[in-house]
């Protein structure tokens, strides 16, 4: 009964086996079956191996195994090679499943006799094809493809291929009826849509997502003229170990570890473009880029090594980069700013190995070297070489002054000596002074009236007479300007100079000494300074850096004292915007003062105060505010 199961489960196996074309662990399943089917007839497969061998003859030692257990075994003469193993304790049939399994070998069973020979795959099924309407044949494991075409349409062919291939072939509208001849055998399918293409004047495209897209060539009239057709995608082009795509010359690439000189090959073939190489460029590189230019193509490959190149005429030099014809001169013109000190604002890394000189006379630099570099350092001075703004700024000083004062009052009383001569002001206001003998005068007008006789004043005798009122008002204002580049700090001074005298007097001489006076003239001086520097950023907002110190003179104390000074100063750092006036700072000031004397009760008399008193009252109020405005130019 179990060998009636056996012989069933071997027979599924088999057929199973067969039809999913025997993988390598399904033979081993099958021949472990067999042996275990063969063990009734030959019962020497149970018997124990013990053998150690080292570089023995496959075939004999397989022999060895037989003869010494009793098992008709045949060896095939196409089994070669040399075993080198230890068995202890294992079954025959267990060595011959090993040694099946590890060298290869097919065990056939004829009643009680094993044959053993090399293991050969069995054919592989056929391949199912559907029958095209136009002559296509493709193979799924090469990915190869044979065509002869005679006049077949392009709507056909696209749908044999695709049907053939499983890869779409996507056709213009107006091309479907357009008639397709070509005859080509065993082609990688890339290479035969290309040949396609060239051979039936159109042009193959390979998108992304893997359609080939066939549309009309450009005609060479309107190549020559300059005219080019739209291209939604990219050129194919491929090379043995990457893959290269051009777009409106621009560059998607991939390459792993492939020769530099091939990798420009297939670059420059892709293009179109000539090229000249001075020497041969050693070893490797592994490149994926998407969508460059040649240049940054060329600058990537070439960063950091001994090469370079240099575009001349539409041909690209390539070669050592001390080579002469690979040295860029060129003169670098700035157009918005001074080529002073520019040189200093240059990155090291972008200097290196250039040679950079000044031209002042036409405001450019000369710069020498390799080309890539020269760009580079071209690249920089452009972005660097903008318009600088002017700014005008406009501080606004506000200086207003108002006083106040009113003195009355009549002061009478006996000097130590008699008073001066009698005199003042009575217009517009009243400040007058009477002596005694002028006051005497006024008594003796006064004499004969009625009962009314009043005697004389003492010669000492004074009376001062005062009733005036003074009001001041000053307003000054002054609006300095200056302009400056942003960053740059401007000065604005305005000033006066006074002189004193100043005298020195040196005796000379011991027994006869002589006096020397030495008269020098010392200067004192009152500025207004205003200091900026203004930086302006983005949305017309600027920073201002600003000092502003003012001085004045005030009165002597005496005719040749130095005079008197009041100086102001101001320093602060604000952000303004554009035309705005804002207040950087200021000084108020008030005073007042209200002082009186007079007899006791009627100095405090309303009316009667103005004759029994004298009075000054003031009162002072000034403000000094500091103003700025900025104004920026392009």
């Amino acid at each position: 009964m179990r060998k009636y199961l056996l012989l069933l489960v071997f027979i599924m196996s088999s057929s199973l086996v067969y039809a999913q074309s025997l993988s390598d662990s399904a033979r081993i399943a099958r021949l472990a079956i067999e042996l275990e089917l063969q063990i009734t007839d030959n019962p020497g497969l149970q018997e124990p191996v013990d053998l150690s061998v080292s570089q023995a003859p496959l075939a004999e030692f397989i022999r060895a195994i037989g003869t010494q257990n009793k098992v008709n075994i045949s060896v095939s003469e196409d089994v070669k090679g040399n075993v080198s193993n230890t068995f202890s304790n294992v079954a025959v049939s267990d060595v011959l499943l090993f040694l099946a399994k590890q060298y290869q070998l097919d065990l056939q069973f004829t009643g009680s006799i094993i044959h053993i020979s090399p293991y050969k795959a069995p054919p592989a099924p056929p391949k199912i094809r559907i029958p095209p309407s136009v002559a296509v044949d493709y193979d799924t494991a090469t990915e190869h493809i044979s065509m002869e075409l005679r006049q077949d349409t392009l709507a056909k062919v696209a749908k044999s291929i695709t049907q053939l291939s499983g890869k779409n072939l996507v056709y213009a509208p107006d091309l479907g009826m357009k008639r397709l001849s070509i005859y080509l055998e065993n082609v990688p399918f890339d290479q035969a849509m290309d040949k396609l293409a060239f051979a039936n004047q159109l042009q193959i495209s390979k998108t992304e997502d893997g359609f080939y897209l066939l549309e009309n060539a450009v005609s060479k009239g309107a190549s020559d003229a300059g005219i080019q057709s739209p291209k939604r995608f990219r050129d194919l082009k491929r090379s043995s170990s990457g893959a290269i795509e051009v777009d409106s010359n621009l560059i998607s690439l991939y390459f792993k570890d492939e020769p530099i000189m091939s990798l420009l090959e297939s670059v420059f073939g892709a293009l179109n473009q000539q090229y000249f190489l001075y020497n041969q460029i050693p070893g490797n590189a592994t490149l994926n880029l998407q969508k460059v230019s040649l240049d940054e193509l060329l600058n990537r490959l070439f960063e950091g090594t001994d090469f370079t190149y240099k575009p001349q005429n539409d041909i690209y030099l390539i070669g050592d980069r001390e080579m002469q014809g690979l040295l860029e001169s060129r003169q670098i013109g700035l157009l918005n700013r001074s080529v002073e000190k520019v040189v200093d604002y240059i990155p090291r890394n972008l200097s290196k190995d250039i040679e950079v000189k000044e031209l002042e006379e036409l405001n450019s630099l000369i710069v020498s070297g390799a080309y890539p570099q020269v760009e580079q350092l071209a690249s920089f001075l452009e972005s660097i070489d903008k318009p600088v703004p002017v700014v005008i700024i406009e501080v606004i000083i506000v200086d207003y002054q108002r006083n106040f004062n009113v003195s009355t009052g009549i002061e009478a009383g006996v000097g130590e000596q008699p008073a001066a001569s009698s005199g003042g002001g009575v217009y517009p206001g009243i400040d007058y002074s009477l002596n005694s003998q002028s006051l005497n005068e006024i008594i003796r007008s006064f004499n004969g009236f009625g009962t009314l006789n009043l005697g004389p004043v003492t010669p000492n005798f004074y009376m001062n007479l005062k009733l005036l009122e003074t009001n001041g008002l000053l307003n000054v204002r002054s609006t300095p300007k200056l302009s400056t580049l942003n960053g740059h700090e401007a000065t604005l001074s305005i000033g006066n100079t006074e002189y004193y005298v100043v005298e020195q007097v040196n005796i000379q001489g011991v027994q006869n000494p002589i006096p020397t006076t030495t008269r020098n003239y010392q200067s004192v001086e009152a500025n207004f300074t205003l200091t900026v520097k203004p930086m302006v950023s983005s949305k017309d907002q600027v920073t201002l850096d600003i000092e502003v110190e003012q001085s004045d003179f005030t009165a002597r104390i005496s005719p040749e004292a130095p005079p008197g000074n009041v100086s102001r100063k101001f320093s602060s750092m604000i952000r303004v915007k554009n035309n705005e006036i804002v207040l950087l700072g200021g000084l108020e000031e008030k005073s007042a003062n209200d002082t009186g004397s007079g007899l006791p009760l009627l100095s405090r008399i309303p009316v009667l105060k103005w004759l029994f008193s004298s009075r000054t009252r003031s009162d002072s109020k000034s403000k000094l505010n500091v103003f700025i405005k900025p104004v920026i130019i392009y």
